[in-house]
Order: C-alpha cells, then sequence, then structure tokens
C-alpha cells in the first residue's frame, strides 16, 4: 500500500485522544538486524480511524522479523530451538547485560578508546580483544558496532573456519579488500569505491597470484553471462578478481600455499594497495556525509591454535598495525601469556573476561549466578521449563562462567528430560547434562596422567601449572606452553577483576581422575 507523498508526516494532531488502529508496513526490508547503516523516510497516512505508518527503505535495512515474532521456550521441544550457540545482533530479545557478573569495565573502555580515534587526525585505532570462546565476545562487539554507528561504519569480517589451522595475514588482507569494496558497492546508502582503482587494486592481487589473469577474467564474464547477470558490470572486473581468489584460498590448499608466498614477497606494496582501498573509502564516507572513520572487526580469530596466532599477531604485527583504519582484532585467550604477552603488539589490550559463578576462596558469586540465570530466562520461561528454580542455577554454577557452555548445559538437560518422557527439566537431568558435559571435557584430556595432576596444582593453587619443577627457559616455556594449551580447549579458565587467576572447569571438578589427583596433593608428603 502506498501512502501518497503529501500525507508525509501528518499525524493529525487534533485526534490525539481518539483510539487508532495502527499498520506498520515496511517496504524493501533487507536481512540481519543492526549490522549495517541504512537511510529510511518515515510516511504516516490515515483513513478514518486507521494510522498506516509506512517505512520505505532507500538502503539496507535492518530487519529480521524473528524479533517481532520471538516467543520464550514454554515447552522443551520449543527450548530445543533455543540452544543454538551464534552471535546475537542488537536488538535481539535474548541479549542479557552481562557486565555485572563480569565485575569489570573493559568493554566500555575499549569503546571510549574507540571515540578518541579520529581518522582526520590520522589516528587509527588498533586494538587487540581478548577472551575466551563462547564468553559472548561476538555478541557484544556487534553491540558495540551498533552503538558507535553514528561515527564509525563498520566492517564485519569472519575468518573461514577453513582456514583456521593455518590462516595468514594476507588471507586477512585479501578478505579486507574484497569485503570493503563490496560493502561499498551493495550498501545503497553508501556509494561505490572509486571502480579504477578497484579494478586496479584487483588486478593487482591477480596479476601477482595468478599464471595467466586474462584467462581467468574471460572465465568471469562468461560465467556471469551464462547465470544472466551483470555481475562483472555491477561491481567491476577487480572486485570480481578478489572475490576469485578468495575461492581458490578457500578451496584449494596447494593454490592457498602458493597465492600465500606469492603475497608476502610483495609484503609491503601489499598493504599500500590495501590502504588504498581504506583510504578511498574514507573519502566516500565524507562523500555521503559521514565521518571518514571506518571500524574493521575482525571476528572470530579467537579459535586460531597458538602457534598460528603467534605468526599473525607476533610476526605480522607490524603490518597490521599499519593499515590505515580503525581495526578490533579479536585474539585467543593463550595470547596473554609471556613471552607472547598481546600487549607487546597492541599497546591496547582489552579483554572479555568470563564470568565469575565463584571467586578465587571457592565462595558463590550470587551477581554472577544471576547474570547466568538471565541468560536462560531471556530465552525460556523458567517455571514451565524447569521443576525448581535451583535448577537454572544449578546449570549456571557448572559452567564456570562460560555462557557457550551454559547454553551448551542447557540443551543436554533438555536432551535428557525428554528421552526419560518428562514434560520439564529436573535436577537429574540436569545432573544428567553436567555429565555428559563432563565427558566432553574428559576426552580432551587424555593421557590423563599427563593433565590431572596439573590441573589439581591449577585448582589448588589458582595459579598457572607447574608441569616441571626446575627452573630452566626451557622448563618455563614447557609450563607456558602447557597453560596455553589448556585456556585454548577451556579445561582451564581465566578470571580478572581486581586479579588475574585461573580455575579448572567446574565440570572437569567432577572427573574421579582429577579429584583423585587433587586428593594426593592433600596428603603430607613421607618427608613431612
Amino acid at each position: 500500500m502506498e501512502v501518497p507523498d503529501d500525507d508525509r508526516g501528518r499525524v493529525g494532531l487534533k485526534a490525539l485522544g481518539t483510539t487508532w488502529n495502527v499498520t506498520l508496513l515496511v517496504l524493501k526490508p533487507g536481512k540481519g538486524f543492526g549490522k549495517s547503516q541504512s537511510t529510511a523516510r518515515i510516511r504516516l497516512g490515515k483513513t478514518g480511524r486507521d494510522l498506516i505508518i509506512v517505512l520505505v527503505v532507500d538502503g539496507t535495512f535492518d530487519y529480521n522479523p524473528a524479533m517481532s515474532t520471538f516467543k520464550k521456550a514454554e515447552t522443551l521441544s520449543a527450548v530445543a530451538s533455543q540452544t543454538v550457540v551464534e552471535p546475537l545482533d542488537p536488538g535481539d530479545p535474548r541479549y542479557v547485560d552481562l557486565r555485572a557478573g563480569r565485575a569489570t569495565t573493559d568493554l566500555r573502555q575499549m569503546q571510549i578508546h574507540l571515540e578518541d580515534q579520529n581518522a582526520d587526525e590520522n589516528l587509527f585505532g588498533k586494538i587487540a580483544f581478548v577472551g575466551h570462546r563462547g564468553s559472548g565476545k561476538s555478541t557484544e562487539l556487534l553491540r558495540l558496532e551498533h552503538e558507535l554507528a553514528a561515527r564509525f561504519t563498520s566492517v564485519h569480517l569472519y575468518a573461514d573456519q577453513d582456514l583456521m589451522n593455518d590462516f595468514d595475514y594476507t588471507d586477512m588482507l585479501l578478505w579486507l579488500a574484497e569485503s570493503v569494496a563490496g560493502k561499498f558497492a551493495k550498501d545503497k546508502s553508501l556509494k561505490p569505491l572509486d571502480q579504477g582503482l578497484v579494478d586496479n587494486v584487483g588486478r593487482w592481487f591477480a596479476e601477482r597470484t595468478l599464471e595467466n589473469v586474462e584467462k581467468v577474467e574471460k572465465e568471469i564474464s562468461l560465467e556471469a553471462e551464462a547465470e544472466g547477470q551483470a555481475k562483472v558490470g555491477w561491481f567491476g572486473i577487480g572486485f570480481a578478481l578478489l572475490s576469485r581468489l578468495k575461492s581458490m584460498v578457500k578451496g584449494n590448499v596447494e593454490r592457498r600455499s602458493t597465492v600465500r608466498q606469492k603475497l608476502r614477497s610483495h609484503g609491503s606494496e601489499l598493504v599500500d594497495k590495501v590502504n588504498l582501498l581504506l583510504d578511498n573509502a574514507a573519502e566516500t564516507l565524507v562523500q555521503v556525509n559521514r565521518r571518514p572513520d571506518l571500524l574493521v572487526v575482525q571476528d572470530n580469530l579467537d579459535r586460531l591454535p597458538s602457534d598460528v596466532a603467534r605468526r599473525l599477531y607476533f610476526d605480522n604485527g607490524d603490518t597490521l598495525k599499519r593499515l590505515r583504519a580503525h581495526f578490533v582484532f579479536t585474539v585467543p585467550i593463550a595470547m596473554i601469556l609471556s613471552p607472547w604477552n598481546i600487549s607487546n603488539v597492541f599497546e591496547n589490550t582489552f579483554s572479555m573476561p568470563m564470568i565469575k559463578p565463584r571467586n578465587r576462596r571457592g565462595s558463590e558469586v550470587k551477581k554472577a549466578i544471576d547474570a547466568l540465570v538471565s541468560v536462560l530466562d531471556a530465552r525460556l520461561v523458567s517455571d514451565r521449563v524447569f521443576t525448581a528454580r535451583t535448577i537454572p542455577r544449578h546449570l549456571a554454577r557448572s559452567c564456570g562462567g562460560s555462557v557457550r557452555d551454559l547454553i551448551r548445559l542447557l540443551n543436554y538437560a533438555q536432551l535428557s528430560a525428554r528421552a526419560a518422557d518428562k514434560s520439564a527439566i529436573d535436577m537429574p537431568a540436569a545432573k544428567e547434562a553436567v555429565r555428559k558435559l563432563r565427558l566432553d571435557y574428559e576426552k580432551l584430556l587424555v593421557p590423563g596422567q599427563a593433565y590431572y595432576p596439573v590441573l589439581a596444582r591449577i585448582h589448588q593453587t589458582k595459579q598457572g601449572p607447574l608441569v616441571t619443577p626446575a627452573v630452566t627457559p626451557e622448563t618455563v616455556e614447557t609450563n607456558r606452553a602447557f597453560l596455553r594449551e589448556l585456556l585454548f580447549n577451556g579445561a582451564v579458565l581465566e578470571y580478572n577483576g581486581d586479579e588475574c587467576w585461573y580455575d579448572v572447569h567446574p565440570a572437569i571438578t567432577e572427573i574421579q581422575a582429577f579429584q583423585d589427583a587433587l586428593a594426593t596433593l592433600d596428603k603430607p608428603s613421607a618427608a613431612d
């Protein structure tokens, strides 16, 4: 339904006391919520007592119908749909502010630091964002982008899962070049980057990595024609070449190695070419009346193994810091440890602390438990899903403060209850969920005699492991490497606030071999 332009903005002030039937029409809805800017017009019209509100979108509209239709789960089968672990977009009703449970202000400090940066003054923020997997970093980053949308135009990048075990800085720069060019070409609230420049950069990448660029260009054109599309005409051959290179890197290990090697041999020029696109992006933002501050959020690199993260951030950190845009890099929790302390590379490092269900002395932290329970309450009607309010609190204590593991426990519990033909989760089902999580961790800790004595000592001292008591450069590195592994797989959790300390995941403390190792530590030695 169209509302005449002359009705735009007219509400009928004389009828404010009248009861209206309100209809909201959204034209040109896009996908996703809160991830991109949009330009929209509001049109108001009325017929009798019907008020018609039409939202006409000129650009990409961040509209998600699931937001308006979301309903908390009241049955166990409905709970299953709420156990998918995924980042939550701004405005998602399942979002819960967990700052009280984290007991730090690092997230707010990171936002303030970004607001202090200014592309006009050549001040580009380069931030390392550190935290455990499953602590909620992606959700908070999306929320940060949303809150800063008036100041920054953001590009959110996810590294391809297939590249995690050998991710390279050349991959990041290739993805960055293609993503920035694509965002400005596709987002109608912006305008495309300079076509000649994008073609120049795309051909530069192609000429240094492909044996026959003309052949690839011809293939791209033929494919576009065969599909009845004008991809090359819309975005240009440069963008198409960058996209083709991305596909090659993802799909073929041998080709990936060749592309990386060739790009590394042009490392300095590679950064210069990407910077040309970033500079043009800033200029284009000014042309559409936005600030020239481009914020790139490189998400999910907290999954990188330690040796891969070391090469990316420590061997090539200076290269990444040369990029002329604001960046937030997600960093594996293990990179907080010396000698590869990430603060040695990025002066501005902020952490996503794990929620602390218990403090260092082992006492329960009510605020933290309440915060974790509220995560469940936001997804389901607790009085109908659980047989008692003590059950979600039991799950909260058992997750160690990991939001991901909390949802994992919820999933295990609803499956256990349904398998027993129960209509709600009772304590036996909750305990069965913890047992399943315990078994998940047991499978990681093989051989047990290498892990449980170390884990018992960490639990007892709340400090890093002492695998070998002798203090030499070699044994010190052995201890660090062991702790990095335990942090990476989540067996050990790092907590901070007033102080930094470690503890073992609560599910592991229920493993008999761990309890045996802890009892051995508590026994007096023969020398005593």
